[in-house]
C-alpha cells in the first residue's frame, strides 16, 4: 500500500487551538495541497515558519530571508533563515499554543531541517508550547546509520546518514536533552522503513531546488561534501549532486582509475558541463557522472572518499578543502595530504562502531 499522511488526524488533535505552521513545499498531500495551505484552511493557523529555501522553496541554498507576509494566505512567514543565518525567532511562541511541523528531510545530517526542528523543541520548551510533527519517510532510511558521528546542524552526534525520520529524531532529541515539552509525532501510514523512495508510492517534490529527483538525493548522500571543496558539485546544471567537475580536472583519467575501484551499485562516465550559477558559472567544466544501477548496493561514506581522493589525484592543479570541510565528516580539520593517505577501511570501521552503538541508543525512539 501507498504511504499516507493522516491529515484528518492533526486537524482533530489541535481542533481550535492557535497554531503556527512550519513546512516547506515538499510538504505536499494528495487530495489536500500544499501543507501550509491545507493546515490554513483547516485550522486556526496564526503564523508561519519558513525554512531554508522559503516557504514555497523559491530560494536557492544559503540565500537568507526577513519576515514577510505571504501573499496567497494573508499571514506573517517568520524565517527560520535570517540574516545571520540558521537563526529561530522564539519570542513568536509565547503567542501560539502548538507548533505543526512537516517538512522532507533527504536522510542526510547536513540537511539544515532537522536543525530548525531541534531549535523548535529547545524553544517550546521555555515557552510551554506544544509541537506536534506530521512526520514524512527518511529517503535512505534502507542504508541504514552510516558514516562517523558529529553535531552538524543537529545539537547532539548523529551520523552522516541517518535512518530515522525527522519525527524520530525529535523524540531522540527530548529524551536526551530532558526538554520540558509536550511533544507528538503523527507517524507516516503504510512506511517501511526498508523501503526506497520509488517503493513509497508518493510524488517526489524537491525538498529543496538542487535536490530534484531521488536519484539525486540518493547521489546527495555520496557528493554532498564535495560543496566544501574546489570542485564543483553540479549546482546550476542539470545534474545536480551527480555531476561533479572542475576546469582542472583530468576526466579520462578520473574516470578510468573510478572505474577500476569497483564501488557498489554506482558506474561512471566522463562529462563535461557549464555551471549557470555557482561554482564556475559560465565555465566549462569537465568531470564524473556519477550514475546509480542499484541504489540498494551503494555505500554512501565508501564512495563518498573514493571520489575525494581521485579527485585529489586527478584535479592535483586546483583542488582544495574549504573551512569547515571536516564537519560534513567527524568534525576534525582535514587537509588535502591528510585525505590522499586516509586508510579508508579503517576510517568506515570506526565508523561503523559508533553508529552500531548509535543506533541501538536510538532504539526506544523509533516509530517504524
Amino acid at each position: 500500500m501507498p504511504v499516507r499522511f493522516d491529515f484528518d488526524a492533526v486537524v482533530e488533535l489541535l481542533g481550535t487551538r492557535s497554531v503556527g505552521v512550519i513546512s516547506t513545499p515538499a510538504g505536499w498531500i494528495a487530495g489536500k495541497g500544499a501543507f501550509a495551505d491545507a493546515a490554513a484552511n483547516h485550522l486556526r493557523v496564526t503564523c508561519l515558519l519558513a525554512l531554508e529555501h522559503g516557504l514555497r522553496g523559491d530560494l536557492q541554498d544559503g540565500v537568507v530571508f526577513e519576515t514577510y507576509t505571504d501573499s496567497r494566505l494573508g499571514l506573517p512567514v517568520y524565517s527560520f533563515y535570517g540574516g545571520t543565518g540558521h537563526t529561530f525567532p522564539p519570542e513568536i511562541l509565547r503567542d501560539l499554543d502548538v507548533v505543526l511541523f512537516h517538512a522532507q528531510d533527504v536522510s542526510h545530517r547536513a540537511y539544515t531541517y532537522k536543525q530548525t526542528l531541534a531549535a523548535t523543541l529547545q524553544a517550546a520548551a521555555k515557552t510551554d508550547t506544544a509541537v506536534v510533527v506530521l512526520d514524512r519517510p527518511t529517503p535512505l532510511g534502507y542504508m541504514g546509520n552510516r558514516g562517523p558521528l558529529w553535531k552538524q546542524f543537529f545539537p547532539v552526534a548523529i551520523p552522516v546518514i541517518h535512518a530515522v525520520t525527522l519525527g524520530e529524531l525529535g523524540r531522540y532529541l527530548v529524551r536526551v536533552q530532558d526538554l520540558d515539552v509536550d511533544y507528538r509525532v503523527i507517524p507516516a501510514r503504510n512506511w517501511h522503513r526498508t523501503m526506497t523512495w520509488r517503493e513509497t508510492g508518493l510524488p517526489w517534490i524537491p525538498p529543496s531546488p538542487n535536490i530534484p529527483s531521488p536519484d539525486s538525493a540518493v547521489c546527495y548522500a555520496c557528493t554532498g561534501l564535495f560543496q566544501h571543496t574546489s570542485i564543483s558539485e553540479g549546482r546550476g546544471c542539470c545534474k545536480p549532486f551527480e555531476y561533479l567537475g572542475a576546469p582542472f580536472v583530468d576526466a579520462e583519467g578520473l574516470i578510468a582509475h573510478l572505474n577500476g575501484r569497483d564501488l557498489p551499485g554506482l558506474a561512471f562516465r566522463e562529462v563535461y558541463f557549464t555551471p549557470a550559477f555557482n561554482k564556475f558559472a559560465g565555465t566549462l567544466c569537465a568531470g564524473v557522472h556519477v550514475m546509480i544501477l542499484d541504489e540498494r548496493r551503494i555505500e554512501p561514506l565508501r564512495t563518498a572518499l573514493v571520489l575525494l581522493q581521485a579527485f585529489a589525484q586527478y584535479a592535483e592543479k586546483g583542488f582544495a578543502l574549504k573551512k569547515g570541510f571536516g564537519n560534513w565528516l567527524d568534525g576534525s580539520e582535514w587537509s588535502v595530504e591528510q585525505l590522499r593517505q586516509l586508510d579508508i577501511d579503517a576510517f568506515l570501521a570506526d565508523a561503523r562502531k559508533q553508529c552500531t552503538a548509535f543506533t541501538a541508543e536510538l532504539a526506544d525512539d523509533l516509530l517504524y
